[in-house]
Order: structure tokens, then C-alpha cells, then sequence
């Protein structure tokens, strides 16, 4: 760790440094909609049903055994055929000029109905936790290729000279640890920066020597390099984003620094001040920013019993965080080139699970995307009467990856890494971007 070598700022790690150095790319593929990325994940899988995407027939065919067309469904603790169906208990009313639908839960988010686009047929096919986290972050379900976010800034690079490319927080530990931000075989500078979840949000970050000291360490170190060895010149690049984010990070995270009216905007939670904490780090030219939400033991998203109590806590804690950034970033004039996106790795069944629960559900699950050249106020693709599968307008996760790598310029085919002779990217041998021109309004 950095503190080891005398250089505080023990959050930025040595391991991996000596991965092989690849460049960013100069320019963008396409003309770019979006500069920056905030995604707001609800870790371990809000219920579409009771959220983004209304389903009347279920409450209808509430107690009811599930349909035989169902019956093939494979979740992770559950068989469908023995399971009843489970209607919402939440309302949900027309919103905005567009009408749209959003759960009463979401007090503060109806506001911005026209705002957000809303994607109802998002899906995948791992309904275990750590996988699907896996996929919705790396597109692969298992351990070892690069984060949506290290991707971005491997590809596009980053305007904070003094500040990560790419930061993560949390409020608690994640079900699949923190590789899910990692950079696996891409170089360890864009590998995600994670703030702490209580106390100060960057350990170490004081200095352990003097400010002249670690000058002349970094000047020495320089020395002994001189552009020939490119493992040494990623040492020194990570010892010197250190040394910057010594003055730089506190200023950054400091939400006091902020006007009453704006925090107010925000609320006053973990999640709220996390919210405003990635508006100023975006502001500051980070290129991503993870914001992960319900990963404490007992506030996840996870809702195997008790669902409806259990979401409307979970709704509550977040609707005005989520709310208060996108008003925040459209009064800033920031939101036009920030894309924000808000989903879990997967949603839930319309069946039951233990007590009013419901389990995991990978084949029909809806988020939603705003700013960064999103048109608002529009819903793309659906899911069946009751809310299983996916069925019209079907956005695989690879197809979900490519179009966030389109909207900010980047072409999922050709943002690529040899690693060991493969050809190695996001999307695998998949992904389309068909829903970009629904989203945004553009052919190309």
C-alpha cells in the first residue's frame, strides 16, 4: 500500500502495477452525447413490479397460482409452478406531461417523469447475485475483465489530473467484493477508487512525510526511470496521483462547502450526501462514478420476505437523493452531458418467496437512464402481463453496456485490449445499440 512506501494515501493499491501499459484512445469513436457517468446501483435487485413497471393483471390474479407459461422459469430459492402470484401493494400514478408511471413510492422521483427514460425489458440469464453483478458491471459473470467504469477510462481517459478516473462508494460491504470495480488486464490506473462508507472517505490521505520529501522522492524516481521502463512509470504515476489527491480529495468530497439550499435539495442520508458527493467529483472532471446502495445487512434490496415494508424503506431512502441529483445537475446546465443511470443486477419475480418475499429475477427487469443526450419522459420495451420475462424491445446487458459506451462516444467493437492473443472487450461477441436512437432521438 502507498502508506507502506511513505507516501500516504493508502487507498490507492500497488497491486497490479506492473499489469502491461496500453494507451487510451485520443478521440471518440462517435460524437459523444455524454462526458460523464454516474449509475446509481440498488445492490442485490429492486422489484420492477413495484417500482418503474406497473403490472394491474397481478394484482388482479393476487394468490393465484402462477400460469403454466411460467413454469419453466428457474429462479434461485424458489420453483414457480408451487408459488403464488403476488400482486403490488404499492399505487402508482401518471407523471409529468408524459404520464408516466412511477410507484408512489417514489415520491420525489414523479417529479422528474420527464426527465428519465425508463427501461422496462432490461435481462440477463444469471439469477444468482454474485454473477449477475458480475455481468451488470463487467458483462462477463465471472471474476477477472475490467468495469464498465475502467473501460471508460481506459478508452476516453479522464479531465481530473488530480482525482481518479473512476470512483465507487458504498454503504456497506457488496455480495460479490469489490473486483466487481476492478481493472483486471487493463492497467491498474483505471482501476476503480473506492470511498469509505463512514469516517473520512479517503483513508491515509494525509501525508506521512513532508510535502518537499515526497517532491524529491518523485523527482529522484523520475530519474531512475527516464521513460524506459514502463512498469516503474505506472509506479510513479500512481505515487504521483497520491501526492495530488493530498490537496485535491478533501476539497472535492467536502459537501459543507455546499449552499444550505443544495444540501437541502439532497437530503441529509448516506445516500443523499453520496448524491451530491458525485455531482462534484463529475463536476471535477471524474469520468465515473458508482454509487451503490443497500449493501448494510438488513437494508439491501434483496427482499426474499417482507418485500413491500422492506421497499418502501428502501424507496424512501433513495427517492430524494436520486430526485435532488438530477435537479441539481439540470440547474448546473451539467446534466446535458451527464448521463445518469439507476439500476440493480436484477429485478425480482411476481411470485412469492417465504413471507410476502419475492425472489430473483434476471429475465425481465427494468432501470432507468437521464442527461447526457437521453430524451426524457419516454418508456422503451416491456415485460409480460405479469412482470417474468422480457418481451417487446428486449435489452440484454450487452446490448445495455453498448449503447452506455455509445452515448459517450465509444464504439463496443473496436474498444478492445489484446490480452494473451484475445481480443478482449465489454460486450464480449455481443451487443447492439438499437435502443439509441429511441433514447436520444439520433440515427447515428
Amino acid at each position: 500500500m502507498l502508506k507502506h512506501s511513505g507516501l500516504g494515501c493508502g487507498l490507492l493499491a500497488l497491486h497490479g502495477l506492473m499489469a502491461e501499459s496500453a494507451p487510451a484512445a485520443s478521440q471518440p469513436h462517435f460524437p459523444a452525447t455524454a462526458k460523464n457517468v454516474i449509475w446509481l446501483f440498488m445492490h442485490g435487485g429492486p422489484s420492477q413490479m413495484d417500482t418503474f413497471d406497473p403490472k394491474p393483471l397481478l394484482k388482479e390474479l393476487h394468490g393465484q397460482q402462477a400460469p403454466a407459461s411460467f413454469h419453466d422459469i428457474q429462479t434461485s430459492f424458489t420453483d414457480v409452478k408451487k408459488q403464488k402470484l403476488l400482486g403490488s401493494e404499492f399505487g402508482f400514478s401518471k407523471c409529468g406531461a408524459s404520464g408516466m408511471k412511477i410507484s408512489d413510492g417514489f415520491r420525489h422521483m414523479q417529479n422528474h417523469a420527464d426527465d428519465i427514460a425508463v427501461l422496462r425489458s432490461l435481462h440477463h440469464e444469471d439469477f444468482n447475485h454474485n454473477p449477475a453483478l458480475w455481468v451488470m458491471n463487467s458483462g462477463h459473470n465471472r471474476a477477472g475483465r475490467p468495469s464498465m467504469g475502467s473501460w471508460l477510462s481506459y478508452g476516453l481517459g479522464h479531465e481530473a489530473n488530480n482525482l481518479p478516473g473512476f470512483v465507487v462508494m458504498t454503504d456497506g460491504a457488496m455480495k460479490a467484493g469489490g473486483g466487481i470495480w476492478g481493472n483486471a488486464f487493463l492497467p491498474a490506473s483505471h482501476q476503480g477508487t473506492k470511498l469509505n462508507a463512514s469516517g473520512p472517505p479517503i483513508p491515509n490521505v494525509k501525508p506521512s512525510m513532508a510535502s518537499q520529501q515526497q517532491l524529491k522522492m518523485l523527482r529522484y524516481m523520475k530519474q531512475l526511470d527516464a521513460g524506459t521502463n514502463p512498469e516503474l512509470e505506472a509506479r510513479i504515476k500512481s505515487y504521483e496521483l497520491a501526492f495530488q489527491m493530498q490537496a485535491s480529495a478533501p476539497e472535492a468530497l467536502d459537501i459543507h462547502t455546499e449552499s444550505k439550499a443544495t444540501r437541502k435539495l439532497y437530503g441529509d442520508n448516506q445516500f443523499s450526501q453520496q448524491c451530491l458527493m458525485a455531482r462534484r467529483l463529475v463536476e471535477r472532471g471524474v469520468r465515473m462514478v458508482q454509487v451503490y446502495n443497500g449493501c448494510s445487512s438488513g437494508d439491501e434490496w434483496d427482499t426474499h420476505h417482507n418485500n413491500f415494508k422492506r421497499h418502501r424503506k428502501l424507496m424512501r431512502n433513495v427517492d430524494q437523493g436520486c430526485a435532488g441529483l438530477l435537479a441539481d445537475l439540470k440547474s448546473r446546465g451539467m446534466l446535458e452531458d451527464t448521463l445518469v443511470i439507476w439500476s440493480g443486477e436484477f429485478g425480482r419475480t411476481p411470485t412469492t418467496e417465504k413471507s410476502h418475499g419475492r425472489d430473483h429475477n434476471p429475465y425481465g427487469f427494468c432501470g432507468w437512464m437521464a442527461g447526457g443526450g437521453v430524451q426524457g419522459g419516454q418508456v422503451i420495451g416491456s415485460t409480460d402481463e405479469i412482470g417474468f420475462r422480457a418481451t417487446e424491445d428486449k435489452v440484454h446487458v450487452h446490448d445495455f453496456h453498448s449503447t452506455i459506451l455509445k452515448l459517450m462516444g465509444l464504439d463496443h467493437e473496436e474498444l478492445s485490449v489484446d490480452q494473451n492473443g484475445l481480443e478482449m472487450r465489454l460486450t464480449d461477441l455481443h451487443g447492439h445499440h438499437d435502443i439509441y436512437g429511441k433514447l436520444t432521438g439520433r440515427t447515428s
